[in-house]
């Protein structure tokens, strides 16, 4: 079914279906360029991609961004600086470049040489992939832009947090516009850390990755730096993708959730009311999914690159 308007009293809750083009937004690290990267294979017409600051400057992301759709061959589509600062605070300092200086593992000098995007997106319609901070979402309904539905790779409930003790990386950078995005009335789906941690690669993976031809092999590399660094590489926003273009592989459930955007140990903590009388649900959460159907999803998209 479409996606629909969520009311107050009614939230038709169900898994999106892709509606091309998609807007899509990255902080570039190494799951968001395997994430691109299972997009284009798919085939899936992307009106424009913005690269918004994450673990580095929002510049580096944008060049990275830029230079790695090149790469893939999709040089012709749009990619637009994000936001550096969150809707109603700076982002949080002290970010650590967790996917390398250059936001490719330290492998950018192998990306095909662009110049680095230089002006934001002028507006956001329709469908949003998301796979980094929510601010550019938040900002476009501020500004009445027609966005029909966003999926979201973010956010922790039983697992925890990956930057803080409670808070999702995303969520963290700005949890403000993630409860915005939450409470704007638009459909939202969310893929959480608590799932995309299953689906974590080893050297195995890595090494059946390496095997996809050229692109398959330049996305080892970086993907293989992590994996040897912390003992597995988890594609967090490449299973979101799947979660896009194949939500059968995936169990979802309605709840109300909402993001604490303020906090000395909470904020960017997501939070799922659980009560019965909860309020109405008005974020579909992805719970369980079939990771090896996943994992042959992400390879078959990067087989197709060549």
């Amino acid at each position: 079914m479409p996606p629909q308007t969520l009311s107050p009293s009614v939230a038709p809750l169900a898994p999106l279906r892709l509606l091309p083009p998609l807007n899509v937004v990255v902080d570039a690290g190494v799951d968001d360029a395997v994430a691109l990267a299972v997009l284009v294979g798919a085939g899936v017409e992307l009106s424009q991609v913005i690269a918004t600051e994450g673990s580095v400057a929002v510049d580096v992301t944008a060049s990275a961004t830029a230079r790695l759709l090149a790469t893939l061959g999709a040089r012709s589509v749009p990619v637009l600086l994000g936001a550096s600062t969150g809707i109603e605070a700076p982002y949080p300092g002290g970010r650590d470049p967790f996917h390398g200086a250059d936001a490719f593992g330290g492998f950018a000098a192998q990306l095909a040489d662009v110049a680095t995007p230089a002006s934001g997106p002028d507006r956001v319609a329709g469908q949003v992939f998301a796979a980094g901070a929510l601010t550019v979402v938040a900002e476009a309904l501020r500004r009445g832009d027609p966005v029909s539905s966003v999926i979201w790779m973010g956010g922790a409930f039983c697992h925890g947090g990956n930057m803080t003790a409670a808070a999702e990386f995303n969520a963290w950078m700005d949890p403000a516009s993630v409860d915005e995005v939450f409470t704007a009335g638009v459909p939202v789906s969310m893929v959480p850390l608590d799932l995309t941690m299953r689906c974590e690669w080893t050297a195995g993976e890595i090494d059946e990755l390496a095997r996809l031809g050229d692109a398959g092999m330049l996305l080892s590399k970086p993907a293989g730096m992590m994996c040897g660094r912390d003992g597995a590489f988890v594609p967090h926003d490449a299973v979101t993708a799947v979660a896009l273009l194949q939500p059968g592989l995936f169990r979802w459930a309605p709840k109300h959730v909402r993001c604490e955007p303020e906090g000395r140990f909470s904020a960017g903590t997501t939070i799922a009311d659980r009560r019965p009388h909860a309020p109405q649900p008005n974020v579909l959460v992805a719970e369980e999914c079939d990771t090896a159907g996943v994992r042959t999803a992400i390879f078959d998209a990067i087989g197709r690159l060549g």
